[in-house]
């Protein structure tokens, strides 16, 4: 079992880097097909850096799951993704972490492989970072 993530005086996940998180290991962050946007220039659909938004939450990081955590409990990668029309794309946690962000466990019931991406902020530039840093694993639907 992971050590416990900090916590701030009401219980709420503080951002952290978890040590237990490895710059070798990757997150996995769910593409649903609200966040796609077609290009106007090719027309081609893609997903928008808009996609790697923080939550609205207390500390609000950018919810994923931690890649590794979920294998190792011998589950497939994608296994927290239940809806058929979502995707996903994969982060490395170093190369995030190289940018800047913290990326940390954020444990939730039902899915104890949750982890977060802090420092994202609302600025299109960070969003933008973490996009050019994504790989496509599964498209959602409407992708191209």
């Amino acid at each position: 079992m992971p050590a416990d993530p900090p916590r701030d005086a009401a219980g709420n996940i503080e951002p952290h880097n978890h040590a237990e998180i490895l710059d070798a290991h990757h997150v996995i962050r769910h593409i649903t097909p609200d966040d796609l946007c077609e290009e106007a220039d090719t027309g081609i659909t893609r997903v928008s850096s808009g996609a790697y938004s923080e939550s609205s939450d207390v500390n609000g990081g950018m919810s994923v799951d931690i890649e590794e955590w979920v294998l190792a409990a011998n589950l497939d990668a994608l296994h927290y993704i239940r809806d058929p029309s979502y995707g996903a794309t994969r982060l490395n946690v170093g190369a995030l972490r190289k940018a800047g962000f913290k990326v940390g466990w954020d444990p939730l019931p039902h899915n104890p492989h949750h982890g977060a991406v802090w420092g994202i902020g609302n600025g299109s530039k960070r969003k933008r970072r973490v996009a050019k840093l994504a790989t496509t694993i599964r498209k959602a639907m409407g992708e191209d």
